[in-house]
């Protein structure tokens, strides 16, 4: 499943590179060696190398600097905090990618969370590959693009088993909405306007890039969360709340 998702992160790149590597051929005269019987050409094992390299470079990077918003206003992070916990109904779209010191892999995300139940959709490139986690406190179901259902007592288990991530799904659940994880202790730096910044749990780094406006609160929009041994970037293109 791991391989899978490294191998389906290049293909959209692929298309482009493989454009511009064949018109070059072309316009030098030169016809690119056939190695399939229907005539598909095979791009150089070295650009797939860079190109994988480059994605993952551009996903997983990005600045640290947080643009106010012309509707930002600073509020303490005590009442800030409060806001944030009240949050327990939200549905949000965007991207998460996962890399380690072997592999890289990335996936279209859907987080439908409602109190203590969630439903999380991940889907990999042109439609493979996906992955369905519904569960609650203590009970977690995974089912697969191929039908199979699995169960464990927590998404971390399921996601390590069958994606190949070690991902630290139930904190992600406080760190997307902007705040620190309870009752673990944290160090935390804040911007001017009250938002959280930079965060260390659990020999997790995370940094929260850019914020938007949803219902009337700001929420995070770019995490990059860091361990020692793995990087992920996740990228929320729209909340909704309440």
């Amino acid at each position: 499943m791991r391989r899978t998702f490294s191998i389906l992160l290049s293909f959209s790149g692929i298309a482009v590179v493989s454009r511009y590597y064949f018109s070059k051929l072309s316009a030098g005269g030169r016809r690119p060696t056939s190695h399939c019987k229907n005539n598909t050409y095979l791009l150089p094992q070295f650009l797939k190398s860079l190109l994988l390299t480059l994605i993952s470079m551009a996903i997983l990077s990005g600045c640290a600097t947080i643009a106010p918003s012309s509707t930002s206003q600073p509020i303490p992070w005590k009442n800030r905090a409060a806001r944030l916990m009240q949050i327990n109904r939200w549905q949000l779209s965007g991207k998460i990618a996962v890399q380690t010191a072997k592999d890289a892999g990335s996936a279209t995300v859907n987080w439908i969370q409602n109190q203590n139940t969630f439903n999380l959709s991940l889907l990999g490139p042109l439609g493979a590959s996906s992955l369905k986690m519904i569960g609650g406190p203590g009970q977690v179901t995974l089912q697969t693009s191929e039908g199979k259902i699995y169960t464990a007592n927590s998404p971390e288990q399921l996601l390590a088993q069958q994606w190949g991530f070690d991902v630290p799904v139930s904190y992600i659940n406080y760190w997307i909405r902007g705040l620190p994880v309870p009752g673990i202790a944290a160090q935390t730096q804040f911007d001017t306007y009250g938002r959280l910044t930079n965060l260390v749990q659990q020999n997790w780094r995370v940094q929260f890039l850019s914020y938007t406006r949803a219902n009337g609160i700001e929420l995070p929009s770019r995490i990059s969360i860091v361990s020692s041994a793995l990087k992920v970037k996740i990228i929320v293109y729209q909340w909704h709340v309440g």
